[in-house]
């Protein structure tokens, strides 16, 4: 295999991580009022200020920071990992 079809294969593959890691980061994204209806068995405070404040609550919410941290570094590091790529393939096609 030639390294320009090796470049095309990474940078394929490499798109690909970074639209699943995309995917998933906004699987992850947990708003408030959906952690409330997840993490309280039924109404358990007056307002969804009390309920935020709940242990179950809380860690729903720091769960999906994490997460979406955590796919953020996947999603630039394969961004980075592209771009020498891509500059690569670019020149050739210029040359």
């Amino acid at each position: 295999m030639d390294n320009v079809t090796s470049d095309i294969l990474t940078g394929l593959g490499l798109a690909i991580t970074l639209v699943g890691a995309w995917i998933t980061a906004r699987a992850v994204i947990l708003k408030e009022a959906d952690a409330i209806s997840v993490g309280i068995p039924g109404f358990c405070g007056e307002t969804d200020q009390e309920n935020l404040q709940m242990p179950m609550v809380q860690n729903l919410l720091a769960s999906s920071r994490g997460a979406r941290r955590g796919l953020l570094f996947i999603a630039g590091g394969t961004a980075l990992q592209i771009v020498p790529i891509a500059v690569r393939l670019v020149s050739l096609a210029f040359a």
